[in-house]
């Protein structure tokens, strides 16, 4: 990935657009040396690359993330890890680099998510769930994924479940809009999860390069873990591929144990690299991941027991990805490209009871779902144009992205058991079979996008950029419910293929108003395309509105960077506004009452304030934080916006052994109690602080050589078994609290975890 300007990251209206008849009632390896004629293409591209960005970082190569410590027995260092992801220069960016996920043996991606400022975690079980980041659900296509700068759409509440921690080089999180480069989604920010690979020499004849495996135990879940890989090369080849199992049950707290939480993943996957000439890398990506899991609560799963059990048995996905990296001579000096395949297939079953006072399920609805892809087909490409001039030094990004995303109407099964209410008899027992839930849909996207920097003098670099998308969704006209009126049919039929435009831009600067001080300024848009489903769900009571203009929304920032070679601080403060937010209204249709659609009637205010530090403050001694500060308000309806945390962050220290024998660290993560809450939709939650103890130990040096690079990993999370709740984490009003709504977090748990690399 290709780092723009990274050291500069400082890290209730009558709608038009209705039916007729419709009233409103309501997100490298290493290469040989290059030959003197390269070496001097790459500088020709790299000097003036270099010269837009702020003078204190001339340190940072245009390929690789600076700052990025990948072994864990290291001081973090006084740096905080640098994106390789293109982003405008004064973007705001937290990285969390591979040795951060391996001292904590996390358990899964939000685990890993957690640490950023900003963004909170929604779990749904052991390894399920979703995050928000600045204000929003992942759940509601507001902050998309990626992998290795490539979108992962197709199972937004699913997506993190996918991916095990020990297979990720690094999670690079954007906070604030990023539809300028990234298009649709990136309302609030993207989350670009960097994969291992291949690093070494390629020269030579083939051979096994290295390797290593894992074991790991949690005690809060009676949890197991292992990843086993293996690397080779020569030739101009090379490939990293591995193997990863996670199996864990129901998982503990100071409450009880929290059922249809239990989880098992296994999965794979393969990077192949050739590299044809130096400065040229072809490779090609392969991943299968198929797991097992319970939504104890949170989305789609709240109330949780008894009244309600979801699992998915199995959810799986397939991947493959081919990408192209060239440094060239000409005028374009960097070239990347990339072709990606997504194919997900997922069974969703649900029990659900409807339970009386006495105790007794009057009705249990047993279904299962078979939710049918989507495929998704997509790619990118983007060039860079390093330019020297009279007025300065600048640098143009410019590309193309897209996807189409084909997605076939689900398949449901159904069981309905009906009993007694006094004596719990069975008093009747429908099936019903698979049949065919709604039509074949699919969306196509295609977004054009320039990223201009500009440094006219030393101190100050200017971002300018802008993106325009074209959206084509289209939907079959079967099948229908039979109990759908036919005015209601008819209207759909004749709306079936829809072409939505939509175009975004962001201006910045960074300006180094001292040699250890940087001011940042950034304003940029945003926009989400209505989904498939929104734009054409259809049922009895439900009607399309393929008339539905894109969410979009706007983002003024402003911060400052404070750094030294021994210690770096960053400070962010944002105001945005949402306009044409997609919700849910009454309607009549035709004169006639009681039905429901999706309406641009919603508009939003999201504030804040992000705040990240690190002080290598000794050698052997190194203290950092982050702090985040939400407030998001429903300017339409004046109530505020459910399941933001207002006050969350997280404070550590780490001792490196100056001999790299080990490194402990110690973390609390805190949150303030939340009472500005939304009563039809949330619950109040407490404050907490829940202190963590982690220690890495190299056994090749405490215990014997011959072990070699072996390390053992321990944890102690949540040392005093506190029961906390997420603020982000989703209710259902109508049901009481419980152990499941909200869903309780996991108590204390005591990890090991034995990892070995040859």
């Amino acid at each position: 990935m290709n780092a723009l300007a990274q050291t500069a990251d400082t890290s209730p209206r009558q709608p038009a657009n209705v039916l007729p008849g419709v009233v409103v009632e309501a997100a490298k390896p290493s290469k040989p040396r290059r030959t003197t004629r390269q070496n001097a293409a790459r500088a020709a591209r790299q000097a003036p690359a270099q010269a837009v960005r702020p003078a204190q970082d001339q340190q940072v190569t245009a390929r690789a993330p600076e700052g990025t410590n990948s072994d864990s027995l290291k001081p973090m260092g006084g740096k905080l890890p640098r994106p390789g992801i293109p982003h405008p220069a004064a973007q705001s960016i937290t990285v969390v680099d591979r040795a951060q996920i391996e001292a904590t043996s996390p358990t899964g991606m939000l685990d890993v998510l957690a640490s950023v400022p900003g963004v909170s975690i929604a779990r749904s079980g052991g390894i399920g769930g979703q995050i928000y980041l600045r204000g929003f659900s992942s759940n509601s296509f507001r902050s998309p994924m990626f992998i290795d700068g490539d979108r992962f759409r197709g199972r937004n509440t699913l997506q993190l479940n996918y991916l095990a921690p020990e297979e990720v080089e690094r999670v690079e999180v954007i906070r604030g809009p990023g539809s300028v480069i990234y298009g649709s989604e990136a309302l609030t920010g993207l989350v670009n999860i960097v994969t291992r690979s291949y690093t070494g020499d390629t020269s030579g004849p083939f051979r096994f390069t290295g390797g290593g495996w894992s074991a790991g135990y949690g005690s809060a879940a009676n949890s197991a873990s292992t990843y086993d890989w293996v690397k080779g090369a020569g030739q101009g080849f090379d490939f990293i591929g591995g193997f990863a199992g996670r199996w864990g049950g129901d998982y503990q707290t100071s409450l009880g144990t929290v059922p249809n939480s239990d989880y098992q993943s296994v999965g794979g996957n393969i990077k192949l690299g050739y590299t044809p000439d130096i400065g040229q890398r072809i490779e090609l990506s392969l991943r299968s991941y198929s797991e097992v899991d319970g939504r104890a609560g949170g989305v789609g799963g709240a109330p949780g027991a008894p009244y309600l059990q979801v699992r998915q048995d199995p959810n799986q996905v397939h991947s493959a990805r081919i990408a192209y990296t060239g440094e060239l001579d000409g005028l374009v000096k960097h070239v990347e490209s990339s072709f990606y395949v997504n194919y997900f297939d997922t069974k969703l079953s649900t029990i659900n009871n409807t339970i009386n006072a006495a105790g007794i399920a009057t009705r249990t609805v047993k279904s299962t779902s078979h939710v049918i892809g989507p495929l998704m087909i997509g790619g990118r490409s983007q060039a860079e144009i390093p330019w020297l001039s009279p007025w300065g030094a600048t640098k143009t990004t410019f590309g193309l992205d897209g996807f189409r995303e084909a997605r076939p109407g689900s398949e449901l099964t159904s069981e309905t058991i009906t009993r007694n209410a006094t004596t719990g008899a069975v008093t009747s027992d429908v099936v019903s079979p698979y049949t065919k839930q709604g039509p074949d849909t699919t969306q196509s996207n295609i977004g054009a996008f320039v990223l201009h920097e500009w440094k006219p003098i030393q101190a100050l670099t200017l971002s300018a950029g802008g993106r325009f998308d074209w959206f084509n969704t289209t939907t079959d006209t079967s099948p229908l419910s039979s109990a759908i009126p036919a005015s209601v049919k008819a209207a759909y039929s004749s709306n079936t293929n829809v072409d939505q435009t939509a175009p975004t831009g962001s201006v910045g600067f960074v300006y180094a108003i001292l040699p250890n001080v940087d001011l940042l300024g950034n304003v940029a848009t945003s926009f989400r395309e209505p989904t498939n489903s929104e734009l054409y769900a259809v049922t009895a009571t439900q009607l399309p509105n393929p008339d539905l203009k894109p969410e979009s929304g706007v983002t003024y920032e402003g911060g400052a960077r404070f750094h030294t070679a021994n210690a770096e601080l960053k400070v962010t403060a944002f105001d945005t506004h949402y306009e044409n937010f997609l919700q849910t209204v009454a309607v009549t249709f035709n004169g006639v009452g009681g039905y429901t659609q999706s309406q641009n009637v919603g508009k939003a205010a999201v504030t804040g304030v992000e705040l990240e530090a690190r002080w290598q403050v000794t050698p052997t001694v190194n203290i950092f934080t982050n702090v985040a500060q939400l407030r998001g308000t429903n300017t339409v309806t004046d109530t505020p916006l459910p399941f933001l945390a207002p006050y969350r962050g997280r404070v550590g220290i780490q001792y490196a052994d100056p001999n790299g024998a080990y490194s402990i660290f110690g973390v609390v993560d805190w949150a303030a109690s939340k009472t500005r809450i939304d009563p039809a939709q949330e619950f109040q939650t407490a404050g907490y602080a829940i202190p963590k103890l982690y220690a890495t130990l190299q056994l090749g040096q405490l215990v014997s050589p011959q072990l070699g690079d072996t390390k053992l990993i321990l944890g102690l999370e949540n040392i005093f078994n506190t029961a906390y709740v997420d603020a982000s984490t989703f209710v259902n009003r109508s049901y009481p609290r419980s152990l499941t709504n909200p869903l309780v977090e996991t108590g204390r748990n005591v990890s090991v975890k034995l990892q070995h690399t040859f």
